[in-house]
């Protein structure tokens, strides 16, 4: 919490997250720029902070905030204002707000024995030539040499501690940390993944494939209509070269036209994804200059390669058979186009399950049995605030009557985790496991279930150094649960003493899904343990949400002077964990929309052309008894036959891909054949709905109408 004390003497109060320490060479290190201040002496010596220029308007207005003094923590220890920065980059590593001097931080001198602390980060720059495999290995040594004496402090050693686990240093340049660590994380920003990187790039280039496919097959169809063109230019001396040429031209002019369009619709679905998927997509063609460098040979390389196969067959045709009216699409250019349909339909038909996949993992999530309730849950964050209020505060909400239960614990399940590491009392073996103190009406409030034993009582003292484990832990242990009750475990953390097994509950998802279950203790939060903070779980009945709020909040004012009310909702904070599978699922869905547009775009061109070429044909087989129906099953029978085709070259090729997509989430659906079947059926029907409709008005012309023309 910042406070800051105006000159009419109110305090305001700020709840704050993105707070850092950092040495006095940071502005250096990193290349940050100050809007204000001196930043080589910014971070020098204690309580000293920067604000970020965003935070410095927030709390000081348009005033200057140099030698303004915030104040930091429940403490209130004064900090003095030294610098304000520049407005930082979209794209940076990591964000913050408050950037306070390291020696601000107690912590810091507390634990300068230790070399295994694991709150601090260090970067460091490396020489052009240095060599990246042998400093990791050189950081590795030097790190089983100089942390001896802090596992000895311990009362364990180092080779009892990586016992079975790897100890190794890897160095990773930052630039890669956004993208490339997905699994073991960023210390100090969000991360994301390589992997949709790539599904969307892949995503775009077969959707443009499919434009392109829809060019080269309207050209050809529309081949015999220019046959004579062609045949005249080369009769009046035209080479073929010159009318390769022209048909380049035209399709370069065509591909550029579409290009600035493009830059207008892209802009347009910028926006559409800001607000309606939370994307912020940054145009960096016109941020970096790109748009000179970048777009025009790539439209250049498209409009070429879109028309090189159509200038090569429109100028294949020879004059004399052009002339005398006996020129044919052909087999082959029929071929080419049936193959580019069900190459078309076939990546259609792949998004659209890929979109229905997406979306079941997605529902899956959301609806898995967690092994507790997730529903009608208030969060109070930072209730350690209320110092010794806190029981107080939870037994007055627990006696609200729109109140089922309230419970107060470290952290809660889909939050961080403390993992540190504990062994049995007979055994050396050490083992991590992740630590969750919570009180005696944990178990109630979440609704989890035990597998053996009991839970924690209230007027048993002897409960405050006492465990219990999830079924998960006490097999890690070697125990099955039945058999752990009784057994003691000794944290090497803090010297406790070996702590009694009281009982087992079975196991529930504290962490996300895509992670199986790990062990867990929980630990009495009255135990004498590290770990002051404390969140408060309210199990409410269905009511009145707001009203309840208003509530809690008014008996909190009540307690905590300057101190903002923090809260949230379980379900919709555990649901937003998974917020980049639900982006997955809509830009597939966008995505899906797109591709299946230019197909049926495309495939209304070719039957619009059929149509017109097979207008006699439709005619005579009318006035010698056709009926609509036949003539309607002869137009559209080659394209069930393309689309059922391209189902089945889709089919593997999808069912491929989402396994290896799913195969990155522990637990994951399986995948059946009906998001197939589903899309196979959806896009037969969209495809013969617009199809259909021109065959159908071919169909119902009078025939003498026809007949009479020709």
């Amino acid at each position: 919490i910042i406070r800051h004390q105006g000159n009419d003497g109110v305090i305001t109060a700020y709840n704050e997250s993105s707070i850092l320490t950092a040495d006095s060479n940071f502005f250096s290190f990193f290349g940050y720029k100050l809007q204000d201040g001196n930043p080589q002496t910014a971070l020098m010596g204690k309580n000293k902070v920067v604000l970020s220029f965003q935070t410095a308007k927030k709390i000081f207005s348009n005033g200057s905030a140099v030698g303004e003094i915030v104040l930091y923590g429940e403490e209130r220890t004064p900090l003095m204002v030294t610098g304000v920065m520049q407005k930082q980059p979209q794209n940076a590593h990591f964000k913050v707000d408050y950037l306070l001097s390291i020696l601000t931080n107690p912590n810091i001198e507390r634990f300068e024995w230790s070399w295994i602390w694991g709150r601090i980060v260090t970067y460091v720059k490396l020489t052009p030539e240095a060599d990246v495999p042998a400093l990791e290995q050189k950081l590795t040594s030097s790190a089983t040499r100089y942390t001896s004496a802090t596992f000895n402090r311990l009362g364990t050693t180092f080779d009892d501690f990586v016992k079975g686990n790897k100890w190794e240093f890897q160095l990773q340049p930052v630039r890669n940390i956004h993208l490339y660590s997905a699994n073991i994380g960023n210390r100090l920003g969000p991360v994301s993944d390589i992997t949709y990187v790539h599904i969307f790039s892949i995503t775009g280039i077969l959707v443009l494939v499919i434009a392109v496919i829809n060019f080269i097959n309207l050209s050809t169809a529309r081949g015999s209509k220019r046959a004579k063109e062609v045949g005249v230019k080369q009769v009046l001396g035209a080479t073929r070269w010159s009318l390769m040429t022209q048909f380049q031209m035209e399709s370069l002019l065509v591909v550029g036209m579409a290009g600035l369009l493009g830059l207008i619709i892209m802009e347009i679905f910028r926006w559409v994804m800001l607000h309606l998927l939370q994307i912020q997509i940054p145009f960096v063609l016109w941020e970096n200059g790109l748009l000179i460098w970048v777009l025009p040979p790539f439209l250049l390389t498209l409009g070429f390669f879109a028309g090189l196969y159509p200038s090569i067959y429109l100028t294949a045709f020879r004059p004399i058979q052009v002339l005398k009216d006996q020129t044919s699409t052909g087999l082959t250019g029929a071929n080419l186009r049936n193959s580019l349909v069900v190459f078309q339909f076939a990546m259609a038909i792949m998004l659209l399950a890929s979109t229905i996949v997406v979306y079941q993992q997605l529902q899956f999530f959301l609806n898995k049995d967690l092994g507790f309730n997730k529903d009608n849950l208030l969060l109070i964050d930072q209730a350690e605030k209320l110092g010794n209020h806190l029981e107080a505060f939870k037994d007055e909400l627990a006696n609200y009557p729109e109140v089922k239960s309230a419970s107060i614990s470290m952290t809660i399940p889909g939050r961080e985790t403390f993992e540190d590491v504990f062994r049995k009392e007979s055994s050396d073996v050490q083992v991590p496991i992740a630590m969750l103190k919570v009180d005696v009406d944990f178990l109630k409030t979440w609704e989890l279930e035990m597998n053996t034993g009991r839970y924690f009582e209230e007027d048993r003292i002897s409960d405050h150094r006492a465990v219990i484990l999830n079924e998960t832990a006490a097999r890690l242990l070697g125990w099955e649960p039945h058999e752990s009750v009784g057994n003691r475990i000794v944290y090497t953390g803090v010297d406790l003493g070996p702590m009694e097994v009281i009982g087992v509950v079975k196991d529930f998802h504290y962490q996300s899904l895509r992670d199986n279950i790990a062990p867990l203790v929980m630990i009495n939060i009255d135990a004498p343990l590290w770990g002051s903070q404390r969140v408060l779980a309210v199990k409410y009945h269905d009511s009145n949400t707001q009203s309840l709020v208003s509530k809690i909040e008014d008996s909190w004012a009540n307690r905590v002077e300057a101190t903002p009310f923090q809260f949230s909702f379980f379900k919709e904070e555990w649901e937003h964990q998974y917020r980049s599978e639900s982006q997955l699922g809509n830009l597939f869905g966008f995505f899906t929309i797109l591709a299946m547009t230019i197909a049926v775009i495309g495939l209304i061109g070719l039957v619009s052309f059929s149509v017109e070429q097979r207008r006699r044909e439709i005619s005579i087989r009318k006035v010698l008894g056709a009926s609509v129906t036949r003539i309607l099953s002869m137009m559209n029978r080659q394209y069930i036959k393309l689309i059922l085709i391209g189902l089945v070259l889709a089919t593997p090729i999808g069912w491929w891909a989402q396994q290896n997509w799913l195969n990155n989430f522990a637990y994951h659906i399986t995948i059946s054949p009906w998001p197939f079947v589903m899309a196979g059926l959806g896009t037969l029907v969209l495809a013969l709905t617009c199809a259909g409709y021109l065959s159908l008005r071919a169909a119902l012309v009078n025939p003498a109408n026809v007949l009479k023309e020709e």
